[in-house]
């Protein structure tokens, strides 16, 4: 029989004496996770509704300039967090035939970071009453999320693959 262990201390998979395989789930990380992903959606939905239109982001500039910079902050902690709990290394532990997956979601945070990173930077120095400047931005930005969602979803697929297999789901 496979089980879920949850612990405060590791965040580990391990095999028991048994012969089981748990997973130790480190309830700080789940905390911290959770919180820095509902404030990274928070940012998310403000800047969102903002950036449809070429008028309504001239007319939030200044806002914006402030949710970009905020996001690039809340970004860089989102994938620290992912990093140094080590989720990847949780997940290819559980499940070796997922390391490529991992590896290849791990090595899209630079270029994600860098892109939001020059977003932030780029905002700031954009002239709001320039249309051109402005849907210029609006539709990096957009490129941004897509890719960023597309990553989220794949992480999320990680996880749940490796816990599928540790578990034992179908079993």
């Amino acid at each position: 029989m496979k089980q879920l262990e949850i612990s405060s201390q590791g965040g580990t998979a391990t095999q028991s004496k048994t012969g089981t395989r748990m997973l130790a789930v480190n309830a700080a990380f789940l905390k911290d996770i959770k919180d820095d992903n509902q404030d990274l959606k928070k940012l998310l939905d403000q800047i969102t509704p903002i950036t449809r239109h070429q008028q309504t982001a001239a007319n939030h500039w200044p806002e914006l300039i402030t949710l970009m910079s905020d996001l690039r902050d809340q970004l860089a902690l989102h994938f620290s967090l992912e990093e140094a709990y080590g989720y990847f290394d949780d997940a290819i532990v559980s499940a070796p035939e997922l390391s490529v997956t991992a590896e290849v979601l791990r090595s899209e945070h630079p270029s994600l970071f860098a892109n939001i990173r020059d977003l932030a930077d780029q905002v700031s120095e954009i002239c709001s009453d320039r249309p051109d400047q402005v849907n210029d931005f609006i539709a990096r930005f957009d490129a941004f999320r897509r890719d960023f969602e597309i990553h989220e979803e794949s992480e999320l697929k990680l996880i749940l693959d490796s816990l599928d297999d540790d578990l034992g789901v179908g079993d």
